[in-house]
């Protein structure tokens, strides 16, 4: 389960779950749950704890690979520097 998902399924906002994880803030929060970044390994075990066991560390690997796939096929998808001028030519 995405930490989003459960949070949505919770009622928490940004804050309260910076208050039941302890040693974060709401911002970096908000960075996770949107996959903006990504916590550290000691946080991802300390959030699999305090969501018991719902967001767990192979959730964040699975969010990690299609994150990294969004960003391998909008790179693919953008033309090179070299394309785009000789497309205004």
């Amino acid at each position: 389960m995405r930490l989003l998902d459960y949070m949505r399924d919770e009622k928490l906002d940004d804050e309260a779950f910076a208050s039941r994880l302890g040693d974060c803030t709401a911002h970096a929060v908000k960075k996770w749950k949107y996959g903006e970044r990504e916590p550290d390994a000691g946080t991802i075990v300390r959030i699999q704890v305090a969501t018991a066991g719902k967001v767990t560390v192979r959730d964040w690997a699975e969010q990690a690979d299609a994150m990294r796939a969004r960003r391998a096929a909008n790179t693919d998808a953008t033309p090179a520097p070299a394309e785009t001028a000789g497309a205004a030519a």
